[in-house]
């Protein structure tokens, strides 16, 4: 199961959803998602009056990228070579 997945459950599924809350290793590891040992998860909650933004740690070859470079790279258009970022349609931010 993808991360994806397993938050359409959590929207579904309000023990799973209490879990990702209070223990996302654990509920991602319950439907087969691995996390690196060593690797914190946490998981927030956005609502309608609060959402989260959360500010990726830049790609090692930042330093010596191009702003227009690095806004390809944050715009999931461009390859850093450590993969795109991209982002959830949130309905509007």
């Amino acid at each position: 199961m993808t991360i994806a997945k397993a938050i359409a459950r959590a929207w579904t599924d309000a023990d799973y959803k209490a879990k990702m809350l209070s223990d996302a290793p654990a509920a991602l590891a319950e439907v087969g998602v691995d996390i690196p040992v060593g690797t914190a998860v946490i998981v927030v909650e956005d609502t309608a009056a609060s959402r989260h933004l959360v500010l990726p740690a830049a790609p090692p070859e930042a330093g010596e990228m191009s702003m227009e470079d690095l806004e390809k790279v944050a715009g999931g258009t461009g390859n850093s070579g450590s993969g795109n970022i991209g982002f959830f349609d949130t309905g509007g931010f």
